[in-house]
């Protein structure tokens, strides 16, 4: 009688579990739509990362614009700040009819799970690769949030550090950087 009491309380505790959550019902994009140099060789596996939803895996040298690189992570109050305009940004039909593409890299979670409930909580609908060794920073550097335009040969043409203040500030530079008017 004892097992049954405890293993229908057990029960009822976990059904409780997901109520108020939304999250469980979206999705994480699956990074298929990423361009990238399929003929690019790197001697080393560096800055090779997996897609936050565990799909492929790509080398950070190989992406290929127009490209805008948005490295972020969970913990950063900065990135918080500033995820909204991208969100914003992303889901802007000019932008969304535009060449350019919009890709996040996650970055210094404690575990993998982090990075996604992040992504899946504030709507990051576009690919987000994640950085698991901490490799990033020797291309972005060491502070988050870091923004990269990308041009086609692969090329930063414009990079921001720091998180944007604003949506106009980042919608003037896709502007400036990418002639797409948001």
């Amino acid at each position: 009688m004892k097992t049954i009491s405890i293993l229908l309380l057990s029960l009822l505790l976990t059904g409780c579990g997901t109520q108020g959550s939304n999250v469980s019902n979206r999705q994480l994009n699956d990074c298929s739509t990423i361009r990238f140099d399929s003929n690019y060789k790197s001697n080393t596996k560096n800055f090779v990362m997996p897609c936050l939803a565990g799909s492929n895996s790509f080398d950070l040298k190989s992406l290929r614009g127009p490209m805008i690189i948005n490295v972020w992570g969970s913990w950063c109050l900065g990135c918080q700040d500033e995820m909204p305009y991208f969100v914003e940004m992303y889901n802007n039909s000019n932008f969304k009819d535009s060449k350019v593409q919009l890709v996040g890299v996650d970055v210094a979670e404690n575990n993998f799970a982090a990075g996604s409930e992040f992504a899946l909580k504030n709507e990051m609908t576009w690919p987000n690769l994640a950085d698991v060794n901490n490799k990033s920073k020797l291309l972005f550097g060491m502070g988050v949030p870091v923004t990269w335009f990308i041009d086609e040969a692969g090329s930063v043409i414009y990079q921001r550090i720091g998180a944007y203040p604003d949506k106009k500030t980042l919608f003037n530079d896709v502007t400036k950087y990418f002639g797409v008017k948001l």
